[in-house]
């Protein structure tokens, strides 16, 4: 990918015109909007449940518009290592016909400077999770927020008790903003909040089935070598289900 449009730099403000902002959740949401605050020069909290910043999920895809935004958020050099960009799609019956294709060039060329990545999830939150500390974002895990209170100015967060081992007695004040942003998730509490009602996610009756196959086993498999070799995204239509592949570049951590 390759663009002449700069990178958008960090607006600088003096205390009293910046907001103090907490986002709920670190997810790709969350550390998104993280970011964009940021950049607006304004300062950035964001409480996340877990314990920790780990790597889940499976291969997620990146269309032309958005890859413009990343770019403007400065995630270029890091995610341009840990992707791959797939020529086409080709939509495939389930007895192997192919039905129809898509050049992704010729698409992305509506957006000049754009382009169709393919990612590992784990990639993409990594590399929004350090862009949003190197911006100046607070974040803080094992912080399960389960309410918000309006006050005259602003709002305050509260988290549950016993979430955190050692939770310091001046931290209850950090817990107050100006703004509260909720990116919790489908499970979210501040949507329930907002609603003033319970809202869970509802059974659809769909089933994913996910799985990884190393590049090394595929390119030693006459069938499979080719889509290492020319990364192509393809989806095998039949009835009532689907498959999909797509190549990605994961590097996997060891410890």
């Amino acid at each position: 990918m390759s663009t002449s449009t700069p990178v958008k730099e960090k607006i600088i403000r003096d205390e009293e015109n910046k907001l103090k902002v907490i986002i709920v959740g670190a997810g790709l949401g969350g550390l998104g909007a993280a970011i964009a605050i940021s950049l607006a020069g304004h300062s950035v909290t964001v409480l996340e449940s877990a314990h920790e910043i780990g790597e889940v999920g499976a291969g997620i895809q990146v269309l032309p518009p958005t890859s413009l935004i990343l770019h403007d958020w400065g995630l270029l050099p890091y995610l341009s290592s840990h992707s791959t960009s797939p020529s086409q799609v080709n939509m495939i019956s389930w007895k192997g016909k192919l039905i129809s294709s898509m050049d992704f060039k010729e698409s992305a060329a509506q957006y000049p400077g754009s382009v169709y990545w393919d990612f590992h999830r784990a990639n993409l939150h990594r590399g929004l999770y350090e862009r949003a500390l190197e911006l100046g974002a607070k974040v803080k895990v094992g912080m399960r927020v389960v309410d918000v209170e309006i006050l005259e100015k602003g709002a305050r967060v509260v988290v549950e008790k016993g979430r955190r081992e050692e939770r310091e007695e001046e931290e209850e004040g950090d817990l107050t903003a100006d703004l509260v942003v909720g990116a919790d998730g489908i499970f979210s509490k501040l949507r329930e909040v907002m609603l003033e009602r319970e809202d869970e996610p509802h059974l659809t009756g769909d089933l994913a089935y996910r799985l990884l196959l190393s590049t090394k086993d595929m390119l030693a498999d006459e069938e499979l070598a080719d889509f290492v070799k020319n990364p192509q995204v393809n989806y095998w239509m039949g009835p009532d289900m689907h498959a999909g592949k797509h190549t990605l570049l994961f590097h996997i951590g060891c410890c």
